[in-house]
């Protein structure tokens, strides 16, 4: 039974990854500074400590022994403002600032691995070929500071680093998934690429076992995102008939990492782990979530 501290323990990740780890048999306390947060962590059977996350002194109290450190803290805006890149500002600070307090923290506490969160979204376009973690990376738009965040895990923190580059969150509390519902609902595909082009997906549930998984993986980088990736006309075609629609209408290609063909493969993490995604997120989940969310 190991000490495992998650910073971000209350957010749509976070929450799930504490019940994983609780569920493994690991001691779980989660960081954070509101007593609701504390309530939630506590109702889950995890403990609370309260550390200003962007503090060093702070978070090494809080990571004092810890086994593991693991970063999934985020700040992601409404769906009514993600098309805004001012409104990605505080989870930009998040991803630099904090990112880079948490590794030094995480060091100085003497913590033995760390765990950063970071997006599939990071690869350079790869049209049809399949992306491994040796791929090329572009960043730009909101995915550049991800990867400052999985720099910051790897040179300020001199344990085990293990950085898992999620595809994108679906679930029924997930800002993209409820966007992507309403667009449809209205016809429209939220797609922002072209139908042939790969979308990285993974099922918030799956994403969480993931991070789990991680904790007795090699150090080193790895993609969390569902074994078969769909590509926007699969996603489409599984959103219409979630929404009782024959099809939706594209929207016009954009440019930007989201709008890119990453046909991300998880195999690395499969291998060394034994972890697998247990649903095509991409495709299985849209009438579950309408399901749930009408209900």
């Amino acid at each position: 039974m190991n000490e495992i501290v998650i910073t971000g323990s209350t957010g749509v990740i976070g929450r799930r990854a504490v019940r994983e780890l609780l569920a493994a048999g690991h001691r779980v306390t989660g960081v954070t500074r509101s007593a609701r947060g504390r309530e939630r962590l506590e109702s889950l059977g995890a403990h609370a400590v309260e550390a200003d996350v962007f503090d060093e002194a702070s978070l090494r109290r809080a990571f004092d022994g810890a086994h593991a450190v693991v970063n999934v803290l985020t700040h992601v805006p409404g769906a009514d403002r993600m098309a805004d890149p001012s409104a990605w500002g505080e989870n930009d600070r998040i991803r630099t600032e904090a990112s880079a307090a948490i590794a030094r923290a995480a060091r100085a506490a003497g913590a033995r691995r760390l765990v950063q969160e970071s997006i599939a979204f990071v690869y350079a376009d790869g049209g049809d070929a399949w992306l491994d973690e040796d791929a090329l990376v572009a960043g730009g738009g909101v995915t550049t500071t991800a990867l400052t965040a999985e720099r910051n895990a790897r040179e300020f923190f001199d344990g085990d680093a293990v950085v898992l580059r999620f595809g994108l969150y679906m679930g029924p509390d997930s800002q993209s998934t409820l966007a992507a519902l309403e667009a449809a609902r209205d016809g429209a595909s939220s797609a922002l690429g072209p139908p042939g082009a790969y979308r990285p997906t993974v099922w918030l549930d799956d994403a969480a076992a993931a991070i789990a998984a991680a904790l007795g993986a090699p150090a080193g980088t790895y993609n969390v995102a569902d074994t078969d990736p769909a590509t926007n006309a699969e996603i489409d075609a599984a959103l219409a008939a979630a929404v009782g629609l024959s099809a939706l209408q594209p929207r016009a290609p954009q440019d930007g990492p989201l709008a890119r063909s990453q046909r991300v493969s998880n195999r690395q993490l499969r291998e060394v782990s034994g972890w697998a995604p247990r649903v095509r997120a991409a495709t299985e989940t849209w009438g579950r979530i309408a399901d749930r969310i009408a209900a």
